[in-house]
């Protein structure tokens, strides 16, 4: 994973990473990496807590299918 850096039309830096599709703009370069930084990090934990809904899900359906089997 990497991320790039460019100045857009109005001045402002633009921290980009391609692979998560993500993006954050600052007034430095500093400042929109820290903001692309806080941009991963909270998609990182979202898509970890979506992980753990999926699963918790996956396995109460388990659950539910042995303890009362569907009857054709």
């Amino acid at each position: 994973m990497y991320i790039e850096i460019y100045k857009s039309n109005d001045n402002l830096y633009v921290a980009a990473c391609p692979d998560l599709e993500l993006f954050s703009k600052g007034r430095t370069k500093e400042e929109a990496v820290r903001n692309l930084e806080e941009s991963i990090t909270s998609f990182l934990i979202s898509a970890e807590k979506t992980a753990e809904i999926k699963e918790d899900l996956e396995e109460t359906a388990r659950f539910y299918s042995l303890r009362y089997p569907q009857k054709h």
